[in-house]
């Protein structure tokens, strides 16, 4: 009995045992279940997040900077993939092993560098970047523990010269676009970093080898310039040579196109400056007095207002003449002159009296309608809008404001002044770039504008006794027949910023003209900054543009004066552009060091016909030369040489204005008698064009 209920008793107490032990263990189990559930679906996130920085770096990987290449093609700027090498100090590796080790790459002494990278012990730290492929190999033939290799782009000018600043300018070297076209086209040079990860273990160190990406690359776009960098480096080199031989502080020349306002060439010379290395570019930057090369605009709008005509006589008075009382002088004495002799000889006392002429205003309507005050709207940073004060309409303030006193303005707006002589009357907005190619494929033609500030029959005049000055005027000394070119000579005094007065033995000499005269497909502009001993600017600048002229049009005449429209069914396919890309950047990345070392010993367009023969020799195969770019052979389709005879139009019945344009366009010459409607002309219509092309025209 007793024994029993003992048994009962000890039953009782297993079963609440193992009621408590259920009951236990079903709590440790549904709290493992709570802290999983909360780990896994609750929490997923932040510890996610704490697992991935603990295990996985995320890395910055830079997008390749888009190229820059000339008109024809030519890789002006280009983007070439090296190596850059980092590590922890005192993690793996002494700061001591580490100095010695880059002391000699860096140039550095190793002591500081040991100090300085101690400093740093256990901070990700930068050792060398963007080595060259013999100094990468031989930091990784070191097996040095914890260092890190990774990619980076460096910049490189394969067509560089160091001594001139040209309009490409430079990066700076986190290489973010920091002068030039680099800067003005940052954003689109530059692209879109990707994102990498690689993994690490508990104690930092890396092991895997090759970041995952996250985040693709966009490469930046290409831009395709205006620039001939054959045209470059020949304008380049005379200038240069003008500054030297004239012992001059410095020089500007710019070629363009006057039809389009392509800019063609660009150089800004200063031997006592940076070079390349300068952040502005003084021919869109800086302003001077433009002095004679300013009277284009009285000329333009009398002759527009009809004030005068060119042979109406005006008083030199034998080199002075008095206006409000003050006395302007010429360098030479001239009597009786007509318009276009006063112009021809650059005559201040003719010129402000055909000034004086326009009633109040006027004047300053012609300089605005010309431009000057405002910016050209070039793609270049830093443009200044120059400075036209407002003053009163007195004699000697109309005077002076007349020949380019108390004007201020920059070389590209003068030079954009004259293209509207040369191109019919247009008003253009110069531009460097020509389109955009995108890293899909795509292209973005730029835009050119501009509008009508002369009419057709005062460009004709201006052209003409254009002609005259370098045919017999101030500008003789570069008269050609061969190379006949049209233009305007200035020798302006610099005024001295302490007494506020014009220093008389301190002279800006300029010259602006434009080639052919009769028919022009370029204009250039060149300015010398104080040369000895001779000032004037038909002796020291003009030079400049006839000789860069005789060497561009000596060969091909279209390597200098283009009609090039950019055109994009000439471009290779994407697999072709690929092969073409690698190979020109295999070309760069062999050749320019070799091109930079040489610069001293080898004029600059000497290096660019040497590149040029190379790409032509070492072109893969599938390729030629096009029109401006290498193009797939397919894609170049034989020309049929089809004769075409040119004939005169017939004119008659047509006003002058309107027959103005037909001639032009056959690069006619013409003579005119009588006024109003055209009756007859001479050779008549139908007729074969001659070697002279003279037309001439009787209207009643």
């Amino acid at each position: 009995m007793v024994q029993g209920q003992r048994t009962r008793q000890l039953e009782a107490t297993f079963a609440r045992r193992r009621r408590l032990l259920l009951v236990a263990g079903l709590c440790v189990w549904g709290a493992i279940w709570a802290r999983a559930f909360y780990l896994q679906v609750i929490n997923q996130t932040p510890l996610a997040d704490m697992a991935g920085d603990q295990s996985d770096r995320t890395i910055r990987l830079p997008a390749p900077r888009g190229d820059i290449v000339d008109r024809r093609g030519r890789l002006l700027a280009v983007s070439i993939e090296k190596e850059s090498f980092a590590a922890y100090p005192d993690r793996e590796t002494s700061a001591q092993l580490l100095a010695a080790k880059f002391s000699p790459i860096l140039g550095s002494p190793a002591t500081s560098l040991a100090v300085a990278w101690g400093k740093r012990s256990g901070v990700y730290t930068p050792l060398a970047r963007r080595c060259d492929q013999p100094t990468a190999q031989l930091i990784r033939s070191w097996k040095l523990p914890g260092i890190q290799a990774s990619h980076e782009y460096d910049r490189v000018y394969p067509c560089v010269q160091t001594d001139v600043t040209d309009p490409i300018g430079f990066v700076n070297d986190a290489i973010d676009g920091a002068s030039g076209l680099e800067l003005a086209y940052d954003r689109v040079l530059s692209g879109a970093d990707g994102e990498g990860v690689y993994l690490r273990d508990a104690s930092g160190r890396r092991f895997s080898l090759d970041p995952v990406p996250v985040k693709p690359v966009r490469p930046g776009a290409r831009l395709h310039l205006t620039l001939d960098w054959s045209s470059q480096s020949i304008l380049s080199e005379e200038l240069v040579a003008a500054v030297q031989k004239w012992r001059a502080n410095s020089g500007m020349a710019i070629l363009m196109d006057p039809h389009t306002g392509a800019i063609l060439a660009m150089v800004d010379y200063d031997p006592n400056g940076l070079g390349r290395k300068a952040r502005k570019n003084r021919l869109v930057s800086d302003v001077m007095e433009p002095g004679s090369t300013f009277k284009l605009v009285a000329y333009a709008g009398a002759l527009s207002d009809g004030l005068v005509d060119l042979t109406r006589r005006f008083d030199g008075g034998n080199g002075q003449g008095t206006f409000s009382g003050r006395v302007l002088h010429d360098d030479k004495r001239h009597g009786i002159l007509t318009t276009a002799e006063a112009f021809i000889v650059s005559s201040n006392v003719a010129t402000a009296r055909i000034a004086n002429l326009m009633p109040p205003g006027r004047l300053e309507y012609w300089i605005r309608r010309f431009g000057f005050g405002d910016s050209t709207g070039v793609d270049l940073p830093g443009e200044s809008r120059g400075h036209i004060a407002r003053q009163k309409h007195t004699e000697i303030n109309i005077a002076t404001m007349s020949i380019g006193h108390g004007v201020s303005v920059t070389p590209l707006q003068l030079a954009t002044a004259y293209s509207a002589v040369a191109n019919g009357g247009y008003l253009v907005r110069p531009h460097l770039l020509d389109a955009v190619e995108t890293a899909d494929g795509k292209f973005i033609p730029s835009r050119t504008t501009g509008r009508r500030v002369l009419d057709p029959e005062v460009v004709h005049l201006m052209q003409k006794i254009m002609t005259g000055v370098v045919h017999e005027g101030t500008a003789k000394v570069i008269w050609d027949p061969a190379y006949p070119i049209a233009g305007k000579t200035g020798t302006a005094e610099k005024p001295d910023l302490k007494t506020h007065r014009y220093d008389k033995s301190k002279y800006m000499a300029t010259f602006v003209g434009f080639y052919p005269a009769d028919k022009p497909r370029v204009l250039g502009l060149v300015i010398l900054d104080e040369p000895k001993p001779i000032h004037y600017g038909g002796y020291t600048a003009a030079p400049v543009l006839l000789n860069a002229v005789r060497r561009g049009a000596a060969g091909d005449e279209n390597d200098l004066m283009p009609d090039y429209q950019f055109d994009p069914g000439l471009l290779p396919t994407d697999s072709i552009r690929d092969a073409r890309d690698d190979w020109t950047r295999q070309l760069v990345a062999a050749v320019a060091p070799s091109f930079m070392e040489a610069r001293a010993e080898t004029s600059a367009s000497a290096m660019v016909n040497e590149l040029d023969a190379a790409t032509a020799i070492d072109q893969p195969q599938g390729f030629e030369v096009g029109w401006n770019r290498l193009v797939p052979t397919a894609t170049v389709k034989a020309k049929t040489a089809v004769p075409f005879v040119e004939t005169w139009p017939d004119l008659t019945g047509k006003s002058l204005r309107d027959a103005f344009g037909p001639l032009r366009d056959l690069g006619a010459k013409w003579e005119v008698s009588g006024a109003g409607t055209i009756v007859a002309q001479d050779p008549p219509a139908g007729t074969p064009l001659a070697e002279d092309r003279l037309c001439r025209l009787t209207l009643q």
